[in-house]
């Protein structure tokens, strides 16, 4: 087994003191390919491509020696480490956090967003994602293949928004697209990627004050 997991969240800043000492024990590193090649990964140490996180978590479990995984942003919000906490792997694992991918791309637009619904939209959970962006005036759209501003544009036929598309966060392609959600099909758009969703007339109102006192949704508001 594993004799220590360290998940470490990159979010294009330089790596902290603690992420740099994890990543130069480590005797396996598993991450994306723009993670693989970060130069802190050490030369000797064996890669893993993520793909399936559960699959990975079976390699990780398996392996004697340090352990580290690096993903995108915050790694316990939607991320890598519910799967790899899961009693199954019997995993001990430590996180390194960085900023979410939520909370970079709410800033490259410049927009609050405690009053924001943040949703993860794969193939199957396309529509319900879809559903939420109709319902509410501001989402975060986590996306995946097959299920990004093409596809929720798309599905959101008949009902305009304005899509703030924020592609490849933290690297030196990022690059951030403000369009109108009927044109988002019109393009390509490179993974990983967030979009916000925002506009219409539903949803929670502004406090007068300005300052808000609960993320997310009004609680009075049924589910």
């Amino acid at each position: 087994m594993a004799d220590r997991v360290t998940v470490i969240g990159w979010d294009g800043s330089p790596l902290t003191a603690a992420a740099r000492s994890a990543l130069g024990a480590a005797t396996l590193v598993a991450g994306a390919a723009h993670h693989l090649a970060l130069p802190e990964v050490p030369p000797t140490a064996e890669r893993i491509r993520l793909g399936s996180v559960a699959l990975a978590a079976r390699r990780l479990a398996a392996h004697r020696g340090t352990t580290v995984v690096l993903a995108d942003g915050d790694p316990g919000f939607f991320g890598v480490v519910r799967t790899l906490r899961a009693p199954e792997f019997g995993l001990e694992v430590e996180v390194v956090p960085a900023v979410s991918s939520v909370a970079a791309a709410f800033a490259r637009a410049g927009m609050p967003w405690d009053d924001a619904q943040v949703v993860v939209a794969h193939p199957r959970t396309l529509r319900r994602a879809v559903n939420v962006c109709r319902a509410h005036t501001k989402v975060a759209v986590l996306t995946s293949p097959g299920a990004g501003p093409a596809e929720l544009g798309l599905l959101m036929e008949g009902v305009h928004r304005t899509f703030v598309i924020c592609e490849e966060l933290g690297t030196t392609r990022e690059r951030v697209t403000v369009v109108t959600s009927d044109k988002a099909a019109d393009h390509t758009w490179r993974d990983p990627n967030v979009v916000i969703v925002a506009g219409g007339s539903t949803g929670p109102a502004t406090a007068g004050d300005g300052a808000g006192w609960i993320a997310g949704r009004d609680p009075a508001t049924g589910p």
